[in-house]
């Protein structure tokens, strides 16, 4: 599945950085964490991908080619995501909203209802019709409640930038 319409950005996260990673890959950015990568391997990594490696340490930031390289000074990860929206076009579209793996970044595809059974709590399975699943990490998602409040967490901090 290609990445969804306008998410051109591709971000690579520092291991600071795992929240701000996860909603990024919310809002249907490709964004690359690796609890385990060292700097060498994220500077690798953000040359050979062309993604933009955000970091909170300065010497990581201060080592990587300045087009590659983005210097977080907020601590909190809302504050984190309002700073990135300054520089970059990062906003919320519903068309990107949850197209990736919050764990793993894959994009997420949709799969029939039936072979969710006994996969999903039965309370679920009975009340939702779509599913979606991750082929990599085997993840499987559907839309409850918590989805609402994502979306409107990440509505105001984009908003109150």
């Amino acid at each position: 599945m290609p990445d969804a319409p306008g998410a051109t950005l591709s971000f690579l996260a520092d291991t600071m950085l795992k929240k701000l990673a996860k909603y990024l890959r919310a809002l249907g950015y490709n964004t690359f964490f690796d609890e385990s990568a060292d700097d060498q391997e994220l500077l690798r990594i953000a040359l050979d991908e062309d993604r933009i490696l955000l970091t909170r340490d300065r010497a990581l930031f201060e080592d990587a080619p300045d087009a590659h390289a983005f210097y977080l000074t907020p601590q909190l990860t809302e504050n984190q995501l309002k700073q990135l929206a300054q520089h970059y076009p990062i906003d919320f579209n519903e068309s990107r909203f949850l197209t990736r793996c919050l764990e793993c970044n894959t994009p997420i595809e949709q799969i029939e209802k039936s072979k969710v059974r006994g996969e999903v709590p039965a309370r679920v399975y009975k009340y939702r019709e779509k599913f979606y699943h991750c082929t990599v990490c085997d993840q499987i998602f559907w839309r409850g409640d918590h989805v609402k409040r994502l979306r409107k967490k990440l509505l105001r901090i984009l908003e109150a930038e």
